[in-house]
C-alpha cells in the first residue's frame, strides 16, 4: 500500500515505503519550498501525515456509523 503525504501547497508526494516518501518529501521540500529537511525530519512528517490521514478515516467511519445508526432507528 503507498504512502501518501499532502503538502498544504496541493503537491501529493506518494512512495511504496516510507525511505521513499521520506526521500519525495526532501525533494519537493528543497525544490518547491527552499526547505533542507534532513532523512529524519522528512520521516518525522510522513509518519504526521500518515497518523493525521488515520485518524481522518476513523473520524470519517466513526460519523458514518452514527448516520447509520441513526437512520435505523
Amino acid at each position: 500500500m503507498d504512502k501518501v503525504l499532502h503538502c498544504e501547497c496541493g503537491f501529493e508526494a506518494r512512495a511504496g515505503n516510507e525511505d521513499g516518501l521520506a526521500a519525495e518529501v526532501q525533494r519537493h521540500a528543497r525544490e518547491k519550498h527552499g526547505m533542507a529537511l534532513s532523512n529524519d525530519e522528512a520521516r518525522v512528517l510522513a509518519s504526521r501525515a500518515e497518523l493525521d490521514e488515520s485518524l481522518r478515516l476513523d473520524s470519517s467511519r466513526t460519523t458514518a456509523l452514527r448516520q447509520t445508526d441513526e437512520e435505523e432507528r
